[in-house]
């Protein structure tokens, strides 16, 4: 089978979609992802050599430039009427037509897009295939939902398209963690979450510590919001609690910043998370969906300051569901990291959301269901419809 995978051009987006892309690639299936000359250099050697990338799409640049000309604002700090110009408009404008284009000439079996993607659901509907809704943390408030949905009526429109429901809503956030009371899009498939890690290569040498029995606190402010005078205020604080910090220069910095503390820190440019987590006690980070649900696919109990995009709900449902303190400067991260070190409570709950993510079916698993249901679509003739849930 042909499965078609589609995203927003950004780590926090694709990397999501890597265990189920090399799922379906170990599964004999051929396996596309819909992205330009920009989005290569994002996935590389990140996902998958079995993956094709389409030349379709727009870059990171390029996508936040057009959302920003859009909204007047900065696109990595939305507000909630905002979404549907960033996710709606500027990426269907950006990259739906020639995505269709390269789509039809690849002639998918079945669609797999992330949960802020609106270029793939496009696709599945002019080709008439089933595709499926895949989240990359916390399910999206439905008020957000419908801004964006709203705003790529007109796109569906002018290409005289009819919007086609998901068939299914892959979910990989643990119900601990989901808004009480949210329902998603479509039936729900739990699949397991985990930490990125970079498929078939040897682990990233991490640095060593003089002090190997001091806690080690992994920091990391992903790969958007990494800015030198946050990152060092940052590390200083923890540095601060007397352990050992190592810290992620991210994807924006080449060289540490100026910092201060008692403790020692060590620092990394972009590593897999998976990798990261090794060893360390404790994560401190801004709160982006990726690291959090690695983070608690691991058991690691996490300090957050959230500095954009959907952080600030995601620290606020992690700190709800007993697995992290979150603060609103610098200078309460000493405070909250001496605490969390030695708070048994959340150590215990971030083990409890751990069994609790680890209980969700494989990404493989997963697949199996919805190959079937394309093939069972495929074969009466119909219309794609929900996928049956067990």
């Amino acid at each position: 089978m042909r499965i078609l995978f589609s995203a927003v051009p950004a780590h926090g987006h694709l990397l999501p979609l890597a265990p189920l892309m090399e799922a379906a690639v170990a599964g004999g299936h051929t396996v596309g992802l819909l992205g330009g000359p920009g989005v290569r250099p994002l996935v590389a050697g990140e996902l998958d050599p079995g993956v094709r990338l389409l030349g379709a799409g727009a870059g990171v640049p390029e996508f936040l430039a057009e959302a920003a000309a859009r909204t007047g604002g900065d696109p990595t700090r939305p507000d909630p009427a905002m979404l549907g110009e960033i996710f709606g408009a500027a990426w269907l404008s950006l990259d739906g037509g020639q995505a269709l284009r390269h789509a039809r000439d690849w002639a998918p079996d079945l669609v797999v897009a992330e949960a802020f993607d609106t270029v793939g659901p496009l696709v599945a509907a002019a080709l008439g295939i089933p595709w499926h809704q895949a989240g990359i943390g916390p399910g999206l408030a439905p008020a957000a939902a419908e801004v964006i949905e709203r705003a790529v009526v007109p796109y569906y429109r002018q290409a005289g398209i009819e919007p086609v429901p998901a068939s299914g809503y892959l979910d990989p956030c643990p119900p601990a963690l989901q808004a009480p009371g949210w329902a998603g899009p479509a039936p729900r498939l739990p699949v397991r979450a985990r930490a990125h890690r970079r498929p078939g290569r040897e682990p990233v040498a991490l640095p060593a510590f003089r002090d190997p029995d001091r806690p080690t606190v992994l920091l990391t402010l992903g790969t958007v919001f990494t800015e030198e005078k946050t990152l060092a205020a940052l590390a200083s604080a923890v540095a601060d609690a007397e352990v050992n910090v190592l810290a992620t220069l991210g994807l924006v910095l080449a060289q540490p910043p100026e910092t201060t503390g008692r403790g020692e820190l060590r620092y990394v440019s972009f590593a897999p998370m998976d990798r990261l987590l090794d060893g360390a006690r404790l994560v401190v980070a801004a709160g982006g969906s990726g690291t959090v649900l690695g983070a608690l696919s691991r058991g690691k109990p996490m300090v957050l300051w959230p500095q954009g995009a959907d952080q600030p709900v995601n620290a606020a449902l992690a700190a709800a569901a007993g697995v992290a303190i979150v603060v609103g400067s610098a200078a309460e991260v000493t405070a909250a990291v001496t605490h969390a070190l030695h708070d048994d409570a959340l150590h215990t709950r971030a083990a409890e959301v751990a069994a609790e993510i680890a209980r969700a079916p494989e990404p493989a698993e997963v697949l199996a269901v919805l190959v079937d249901h394309a093939q069972q679509s495929r074969h009466r003739g119909e219309v794609p419809g929900p996928v049956f849930v067990r």
